[in-house]
């Protein structure tokens, strides 16, 4: 593609001279350059792309896009070069990104998902329903990136810089796929990285505390994910539908932002919307309520456990409404979901006590999930958790509080420490515990807390395992092992049963 047209409506226009350059990629790394490529020279948490521009010059790069001016020298050394400044970086990414990709998502019907917790099970959910309609959809979030049950890449980030999202859109389309599903973290949309995708359907799930260390305050935390609605607000497709979780205490603030402007459906456990969930049992290996969705009343037993995931479900079948799904066959589509990578994912190798891993790695998450074990039959709760390094640390302290308060025994241990000292870590968790409660132990090495929670065991007991869910690597300063909760939960229920204790339950 020119690099004329490349730029179009991109905010920056291609020096004199350098308009018919012809762009075969669309990089940001510059380790990826090559012939023809189009290098947007990005700061970072870390570095500057700025610093790497040589490189990618070296390397074949046809033209560089910065936000400062390139030094003469630089410029001088690669005459070639076409070499453009823009005010707004992301802006002018998304556009240019899209242009390259000739806007997939404009071929697709897409559902964003936004909100502190629920997006992966709601994507799930939706993607189940989507496909058993035919629709062979695609999903971009925290997980990984796929289309048609396909992995294209495992996730580096929920929702990817702005020309990997439309490069993975672009493949969807390529892939026959009619719809996409993209998880929208409020990180991507601060940063518009999403600022091209025209939605179809904008979906918010609930609003709680977290990523304050990026957005500093929960307003502006607020603010972000709310960008989503405006982007759906000015998408050119036809039949937009906004869906939004009416038991939230922000709701009301976004359907009177959309102010009609857009289809609004609701959904709820506890006030009046447009989906409803009532008579709620949350047993052993299932949930059950009954859907009531206008005029219509359907029996609905998922797979998945808790209060939370009703709502996931209602947000699910309620964007799959919107879509044009009919009511059955979002709710078959719901029920024949069996489970979601660590979202309580259940260990099971036959032992007499139950053990779950989880993703929640918020306060409110985690006293969600204890909230929603405690329901079952058990005998005690056994909570293995840590907080990440270089995080948001005013969620540690209320983290150990809801660990210890709704658990029997705690167990405070390394999550992904990253370059923060663990030890440092662990001090701001008994921050909100020591003096209050003694039922924990701190075990540094998660392995061994694992290990000990499923030796503490006995028939009856449930044991959760919370915070890194799916991930299989661990962040250990400026090392990255291979460490999955899975695994390690297995590997020690193996060492226990083949000690007699399935025999005995001790």
């Amino acid at each position: 593609m020119r690099l004329k047209i490349l730029l179009e409506g991109a905010g920056a226009a291609a020096p004199e001279g350098a308009g018919e350059i012809e762009i075969a990629s669309v990089i940001n790394d510059s380790r990826l350059a090559g012939p023809g490529a189009l290098f947007f020279a990005l700061p970072g948490a870390r570095t500057d792309g700025a610093r790497f521009i040589r490189q990618a010059l070296e390397k074949g790069a046809a033209a560089v896009v910065s936000g400062a001016e390139v030094p003469p020298e630089l410029r001088a050394a690669f005459p070639g070069a076409a070499f453009i400044r823009t005010a707004d970086l992301p802006n002018t990414l998304s556009r240019a990104a899209a242009n390259f990709y000739g806007h997939p998502s404009a071929r697709l019907k897409v559902f964003g998902i936004t909100g502190t917790k629920g997006k992966t099970t709601a994507a799930y959910l939706l993607e189940n329903i989507l496909r058993l309609a035919g629709s062979r959809p695609g999903v971009i979030g925290t997980i990984d990136y796929r289309v048609d049950g396909r992995v294209l890449a495992p996730a580096a980030n929920t929702t990817p810089l702005a020309h990997t999202l439309q490069e993975l859109l672009a493949k969807m389309v390529a892939a026959d796929a009619l719809a996409a599903v993209l998880e929208v973290s409020s990180h991507a949309l601060a940063l518009g990285r999403a600022d091209d995708v025209d939605f179809d359907c904008a979906v918010f799930t609930n609003l709680q505390r977290d990523h304050l260390d990026f957005h500093k305050d929960r307003e502006a935390y607020f603010q972000a994910k709310a960008r989503l609605f405006d982007l759906l607000e000015r998408s050119p497709k036809n039949e937009k539908c906004a869906v939004i979780n009416a038991d939230d205490e922000r709701a009301e603030w976004l359907i009177k932002r959309l102010k009609g402007r857009v289809k609004t459906l609701t959904f709820a456990i506890e006030n009046a919307a447009d989906f409803r969930a009532d008579g709620l049992e949350i047993l052993e290996t299932a949930t059950r309520f009954t859907l009531k969705a206008g005029e219509k009343a359907l029996p609905v037993k998922l797979n998945l456990l808790g209060r939370h995931n009703v709502y996931n479900a209602l947000a699910a079948i309620a964007a799959a409404v919107a879509g044009g799904i009919s009511l059955r066959a979002a709710v078959d589509g719901a029920q024949a979901l069996a489970n979601v990578p660590g979202r309580l994912e259940r260990v099971d190798l036959g032992q007499e006590f139950s053990v779950f891993v989880d993703y929640a790695h918020t306060d409110a998450a985690l006293e969600n999930v204890l909230s929603n074990l405690g329901l079952l039959p058990h005998r005690r709760i056994i909570t293995v958790f840590g907080c990440g390094g270089d995080r948001d640390r005013t969620k540690r302290a209320p983290m150990g509080k809801a660990a210890c308060g709704l658990s029997e025994l705690a167990i405070v241990t390394s999550d992904n420490p990253r370059s923060e000292a663990p030890a440092q870590i662990f001090a701001d968790i008994e921050k909100g515990i020591a003096g209050e409660f003694t039922n924990y132990e701190v075990i540094p090495d998660r392995g061994a807390a694992i290990a000990k929670a499923v030796a503490l065991a006995g028939k009856g007991d449930i044991i959760l395992i919370a915070g890194k869910g799916h991930e299989t690597y661990q962040i250990l300063g400026d090392r990255t092992i291979h460490f999955s909760d899975t695994e390690a939960a297995a590997q020690a229920i193996k060492e226990k049963l083949g000690k007699g204790d399935r025999r005995t339950g001790a």
